[in-house]
């Protein structure tokens, strides 16, 4: 998508949550989102920076979210990944879609993106965008973005669907 769609499809985005009430996506699964997914890697936030995009509509405002990647995957061999997102605060001019992701830095996150310019690069809105959690143990585990602990990785697409996981939450070492 150009830049220069992002007003009109922000507008029927936002047109389409406010009935809604919220942004929702089918359910991607695991499979789906690995072979969607132009990049995909493990790794820090360590910058969050909203910044002005001027289009032929107007102004919007974007965030870029960088990325330290502590673990290329797919699609990546560089130090860091930065990502824009559609919203954020500018001065005066604030903008948000409704179920956007938010980032804060030190965040970990396992993530399935798409390089080409968009709203959102995250492969399915959201789902492609998993956090990490330290256990008690010391053990890296995998959760939604919600926080729900994933029990294996077919557990993705069945979550997204209403499903449930069973066991032990998965260890980022068997995402792999």
């Amino acid at each position: 998508m150009r830049l220069q769609q992002i007003p009109v499809v922000v507008a029927l985005v936002l047109a389409g949550a406010m009935q809604a009430g919220a942004t929702s996506y089918p359910p991607v699964t695991f499979d789906e989102l690995v072979t969607r997914a132009d990049v995909i890697f493990v790794g820090e936030v360590v910058d969050v920076r909203p910044f002005p995009l001027d289009t032929r509509d107007g102004t919007v405002v974007m965030t870029r979210v960088v990325f330290r990647v502590t673990d290329p995957l797919h699609g990546t061999t560089g130090l860091v990944e930065a990502l824009d997102f559609f919203g954020g605060e500018w001065g005066d001019l604030g903008m948000a879609i409704a179920g956007m992701p938010g980032f804060s830095i030190g965040d970990r996150r396992v993530v399935f993106a798409r390089r080409e310019q968009s709203i959102n690069p995250i492969v399915g809105f959201t789902q492609g965008l998993l956090r990490i959690r330290l256990d008690a143990g010391g053990v890296d585990r995998v959760e939604t973005l919600d926080g729900a602990p994933l029990g294996s990785v077919e557990a993705i697409g069945a979550r997204a669907a209403g499903g449930g996981t069973t066991g032990s939450p998965l260890r980022l070492s068997a995402l792999r």
